[in-house]
């Protein structure tokens, strides 16, 4: 039989999602969104679609209006298919139409959070859909007693799905070199950690967290306790999680370096400066000195680099610029001559 994807609204519609809910994560009754509140949700910006087999509703994807600092989004509290029907492909096309619906109501992106131990929501949500991660809670919803999450902290994986622009590139490695990996599953199914200090790291999960906790719960804490700290230590060296790989019969994490931004600083042909922001400092002074960097030297070439500091991030790399550009010339020209740290940044290149 067809499937058939809609919005809905229907109190008839709304207590068969409630008894989906129960179905799809073993919930205890009191734990479901109840049809009255996801009403009042819906009547209040909240997106509910709904996957229908026939006069059965088989899949499920609730989205509400967030607002983080200045920021706002949309927030995905809960995608889920019924068991019987797993496998068909329901799940990503819930996803998809969430997407279009988020672009047409203007929404930039769209945050959810899933159990970074499952090894089927990892895939579908980093490798598949693309969505990116750096936060970490730390037994989010606190102690659950459904029969999906009981027995563990319920730590969660914050993701990010950005709507506009390309996804970040799907790696499909055939080898990865077992020096590449921060976390390891070892011989006896446990978790090994080493620290490593390279631009791409693997942390490697179990293959099934379900049968590992019906085997030994001890195991399957020291799992989450392990991940918890491998990503939670990655996180805050600025590393971010962009895909998720099978190789070899191996599941593992992929987590990319922060890649520095440049402030730098050249000198004009009528001896002026100009400062800017770049990732690729070599590609940008080939712009300006073929007249495409900036209107400002395009008229005042060539140029030659005559300092370069380096940032953690773009933001950083921007408010060093305005400060940089607040200076008089002879405040810059003993910036330059010091060669100190500017703003955080470390010095990298001085030819003054």
């Amino acid at each position: 039989m067809s499937i058939t994807y809609r919005a809905v609204s229907d109190p008839e519609i709304l207590q068969r999602v409630v008894d989906l809910e129960m179905i799809v994560w073993d919930l205890d009754p009191r734990d479901a969104v109840p049809t009255n509140i996801l009403h009042a949700m819906i009547e209040n910006g909240t997106l509910l679609l709904v996957a229908e087999c026939a006069d059965q509703t088989v899949g499920l994807s609730l989205a509400f209006p967030a607002r983080r600092g200045k920021e706002t989004y949309l927030w995905s509290h809960m995608t889920g298919v019924h068991p019987e029907h797993q496998g068909k492909g329901i799940g990503l096309q819930l996803k998809l139409l969430q997407r279009e619906w988020a672009l047409k109501n203007g929404y930039r992106k769209i945050g959810w959070t899933f159990d970074p131990l499952q090894r089927g929501n990892a895939n579908f949500n980093v490798h598949l859909l693309g969505a990116t991660a750096n936060i970490y809670h730390v037994n989010y919803y606190g102690e659950m007693d459904d029969g999906i999450n009981a027995g563990l902290p319920s730590d969660r994986l914050e993701v990010t799905w950005k709507l506009k622009g390309a996804r970040p590139p799907i790696i499909e490695p055939t080898v990865i070199d077992d020096e590449s990996f921060s976390l390891i599953v070892d011989t006896h199914q446990r978790p090994q950690l080493q620290v490593l200090d390279c631009q791409a790291i693997y942390l490697e999960i179990p293959a099934n967290l379900a049968q590992l906790k019906q085997h030994d719960m001890g195991l399957a804490l020291a799992w989450r306790l392990a991940l918890r700290e491998a990503m939670q230590g990655l996180f805050a060296q600025g590393y971010t999680l962009v895909d998720f790989v099978h190789v070899n019969g191996r599941h593992a994490y992929v987590l990319t370096a922060p890649v520095p931004w440049y402030m730098y600083v050249v000198e004009c042909a009528d001896g002026s400066f100009y400062t800017g922001v770049t990732l690729d400092i070599d590609r940008r002074i080939k712009q300006h000195n073929a007249g495409k960097g900036a209107s400002y030297t395009a008229s005042r070439r060539p140029v030659r680099l005559v300092a370069l500091w380096r940032y953690a991030n773009q933001s950083d790399a921007l408010k060093a610029e305005l400060a940089f550009k607040k200076h008089s010339r002879n405040q810059k020209l003993m910036r330059l001559k010091s060669q100190d740290s500017f703003r955080d940044g470390e010095f990298i290149h001085g030819n003054l």
